[in-house]
């Protein structure tokens, strides 16, 4: 099994399912075990995504109830709730998942 992750999610230790390949060139192979300069060598390099042996992060199929998704939109964005774009990003995402619903 293998998950798709964002380089930012990524941790030490998690082994590469396949090469990072960046202009052409692989920058680090398959079944590589990341460490913390690889990682930030990948941020570095503005790699967004990787390929990981496992399934390291949890699905977000499970969305929950309409109440339990704007509770964790609260709690998401309660550290930056007074900076106005990050309010006015809040109210896009509030209204998508009322949509949704």
């Amino acid at each position: 099994m293998e998950q798709r992750i964002p380089v930012i999610f990524s941790a030490p230790g998690m082994v590469l399912a396949r090469p990072v390949v960046v202009d052409g060139l692989v920058l680090i192979g398959e079944g590589t075990a990341l460490t913390d300069a690889m990682i930030a060598l990948l941020l570095k390099r503005g790699v967004p995504r990787i390929v990981v042996r496992g399934q390291p992060l949890p699905r977000t199929t499970e969305r929950g109830s309409f109440e339990e998704q704007m509770a964790g939109l609260a709690e998401r964005f309660a550290r930056v709730e007074h900076l106005p774009l990050m309010a006015a990003l809040r109210a896009c995402v509030a209204n998508a998942l009322a949509r949704r619903s």
